[in-house]
This record gives C-alpha cells, structure tokens and sequence, in this order.
C-alpha cells in the first residue's frame, strides 16, 4: 500500500439494523447441554447501510430498506463511490 497516497484510499463497510440486532445467536451452557434462549420472534424492517470513508471524511453513503443484493452493491459503487472520486479529481 506504501505506492498510494493517503488522498487515494477509501475504506467501505456495510452495517444492517433490526430489532433483532440486539438479540445474540450465541450462548454459554452447562457441559453436555445445549443453550437455550426464548425470545419473542420480531418481524419487522431491516434498513442496510453502506459508507466509504476517506481522508476528507464520509464521501458516499447509501441506505437501503432490507440488504443489499449485488445489483444494489454495484449500484452504490459505480453511481456514488466512482462519481464522486471523477468529481474530486
């Protein structure tokens, strides 16, 4: 990475909210027993969010009602990600 400039590199992450998000998927039993969780099931929304994070801060961002699926991806990448590093340079 030592041939970029710091101007050059932008980091993407992709982050999902519900109101399951709290609940854990994981859990500590006994030796030989199964853990066990009761939790009311929730149906409800999911909102997708995608960042890219620059030097000069946040640059593109998109959020989305459910996942993102490729196409949505790609979307985010040639029509944000890649207009605004045309535009900066």
């Amino acid at each position: 990475m030592a041939q970029y400039e710091p101007e050059e590199l932008g980091f993407q992450d992709e982050t999902s909210k519900d109101k399951r998000t709290l609940g854990k998927s994981n859990g500590r039993s006994l030796m030989g027993t199964h853990a066990v969780k009761k939790q009311v099931f929730i149906h409800g929304h999911r909102l997708s969010g995608l960042g890219l994070l620059t030097i000069d801060g946040m640059i593109a961002i998109s959020v989305i009602e459910g996942s993102f699926t490729t196409a949505s991806f790609k979307t985010f990448i040639e029509g944000d990600v890649v207009s605004v590093f045309i535009t900066m340079n």
